[in-house]
């Protein structure tokens, strides 16, 4: 199941980690090191930015359409 908090740490993420284990994050991500779960969330990123790029020009072109409707 995905899991936002999971896919942070595998990432290397220490943010919102409230135990003393911070420092074995970077252990994890090296575990991951030549894997496919690597692979995996190397897509998972590439196409998280893509969603984020998509959404920020959907947004502009919104924007843009309703400023063309009210002329």
């Amino acid at each position: 199941m995905y899991c936002k908090h999971r896919i942070r740490i595998l990432k290397g993420s220490t943010d919102n980690i409230i135990s003393g284990n911070k420092n074995d994050v970077a252990v994890v991500v090296d575990w991951l090191k030549n894997t496919d779960l690597e692979l995996i969330l190397n897509e998972f990123g590439k196409l998280e930015s893509e969603e984020m790029r998509i959404k920020k020009e959907l947004q502009m072109v919104k924007k843009i359409l309703a400023r063309t409707l009210i002329k």
